[in-house]
């Protein structure tokens, strides 16, 4: 890359830099408690940097900068912070966060800024897939902050504890002074995360986030069940939500490969034309008599017509044959996943006779000591 192209590049960068700082009414000096990391590298990043794209780490963080300038919502401690950017968008103030970022929209802000902090986002939402806080949004978000951000909590732990010899000095000064911008800078994750969901929505709609629910309902009941969108996506490749539903297999017709009491989920047909649908051998639900249940079926295509065998796992019952004509207003959808019921696990083998030390009336027991036989200890 020759010197003038580099040139061009590390002005347009810097432009754009200096643009968003400006409309967010943020200095240099101002903006370096909220760059966590590049706190120190920001001079760097305006004037000596030629790549077309900001890092992710460094996008984020100088987003994290700009967002930070601006207040979610005047009365935001009343409201839950999820919501921010709603309040964001309908801001009067012309330079509100969302406002700013689409007035650059012109410099190129999506790829050199927006794209690399949400990769940097995403990152993170990747890192925590496996967190035993991935559907308690609180605890999440604060774990979310905690990998961004990693011991910066505790740090700030050690200082609140901090108790000087000598207070009002100036090293007593510093570490209060550090105290309060390592809480910023926690509180502006925070606060950055809503905004970060909106844009991730907006610029990366086949992201799902391990975190994000939806409520299906059942079939024939007013209940409806949290479900992982991350799951769906991740084992039953489904991007559509909307024709998914859940039954509670309440018969014993397909006993060993779906029992009575496990929950089946189901992609509904009523909404595609039949002549649309592949009709292969596999699990469906049918309505017969007024009931959903879950039957196999089998497709045997002869010259004239297509015959369906109707079949029940148990061979207590007997199966069915139909004409697919006939069988079509049946169908209700197919069968992609059931869960367990956990009824077959003998759960009697693993009680026991010893006292449960746990129980709030386990006060009265005695608990032999280890060391001296003869001695007993009132727990």
């Amino acid at each position: 890359m020759n010197r003038q192209v580099k040139s061009t590049i590390n002005e347009a960068s810097k432009d754009l830099l200096l643009k968003l700082l400006r409309s967010a009414g943020l200095t240099k000096v101002q903006s370096k408690i909220y760059l966590g990391k590049h706190r120190h590298s920001l001079d760097t990043y305006l004037y000596r940097f030629f790549e077309p794209n900001f890092p992710p780490s460094f996008a984020y963080f100088f987003l994290n900068a700009i967002a930070s300038s601006r207040p979610l919502a005047k009365d935001s401690k009343s409201k839950s912070k999820k919501y921010a950017f709603f309040d964001d968008l309908k801001n009067a103030e012309k330079n509100s966060f969302h406002k700013i970022i689409e007035k650059y929209k012109d410099f190129n802000i999506n790829q050199k800024l927006i794209l690399p902090c949400l990769e940097y986002h995403c990152t993170i939402h990747i890192k925590l897939s496996n967190s035993k806080f991935i559907h308690d949004e609180e605890n999440y978000v604060k774990r979310y902050v905690d990998e961004v951000l990693p011991g910066l909590r505790e740090e700030v732990e050690e200082l609140k504890n901090y108790q000087p010899d000598e207070p009002e000095t100036y090293d007593n000064l510093s570490e209060v002074m550090r105290l309060l911008d390592a809480q910023r800078l926690i509180e502006s994750i925070e606060d950055f995360y809503p905004h970060l969901e909106i844009l991730r929505k907006k610029y990366m709609p086949n992201f799902v986030a391990p975190n994000e629910t939806f409520k299906l309902p059942v079939v024939n009941s007013n209940e409806k069940i949290l479900f992982s969108k991350d799951f769906v996506k991740r084992n039953l490749n489904l991007n559509k939500y909307d024709d998914l539903i859940l039954l509670n297999v309440s018969e014993d017709n397909m006993q060993g490969t779906i029992n009575s009491g496990d929950i089946a989920l189901i992609i509904k047909f009523h909404n595609k034309k039949f002549k649309d649908v592949v009709f292969n051998n596999g699990i469906y639900a049918i309505n017969l008599n007024g009931r959903i249940c879950v039957r196999r079926l089998q497709f045997l295509k002869l010259k004239q017509r297509t015959l369906v065998h109707i079949i029940s796992d148990n061979k207590k019952y007997r199966d069915d044959a139909i004409d697919f004509v006939e069988l079509i207003p049946m169908i209700y959808g197919e069968v992609v996943w059931r869960s367990n019921n956990f009824k077959d696990i003998e759960f009697l083998k693993h009680e026991t006779t010893e006292p449960n030390l746990f129980y709030e009336k386990a006060e009265d027991f005695e608990i032999p000591l280890f060391i001296d036989k003869n001695k007993k200890e009132i727990a």
